[in-house]
C-alpha cells in the first residue's frame, strides 16, 4: 500500500472506500499522518516477526464474554 501516491491521503480514502465507511470531503487529510504512522509502525513489526528466530512466536489471545 505505500506504492499510493499523495502521502498517504489516496490510501485513506481508498480503505474508507473498502472498509464502506464514510468519509467527510478533507478528513483523509487529518487522518493521513497518524495512519503513516500506523503503517510504518506495522510494517516494521512484520519485518521483525518474519525474522527465522520469530517463526515460532505466536500471540496470546484470550477471549472472554463480557459478562464474565
Amino acid at each position: 500500500m505505500d506504492t499510493l501516491p499523495d502521502g498517504g491521503e489516496a490510501q485513506v480514502r481508498m480503505l474508507a472506500a473498502v472498509a464502506e465507511l464514510p468519509l467527510a470531503v478533507g478528513r483523509e487529510k487529518l487522518l493521513a499522518p497518524t495512519f503513516s504512522a500506523w503503517l510504518a509502525g506495522a510494517n516494521e513489526l512484520n519485518r521483525t516477526m518474519s525474522a527465522s528466530e520469530h517463526w515460532t512466536v505466536t500471540p496470546i489471545v484470550v477471549f472472554t464474554h463480557p459478562r464474565q
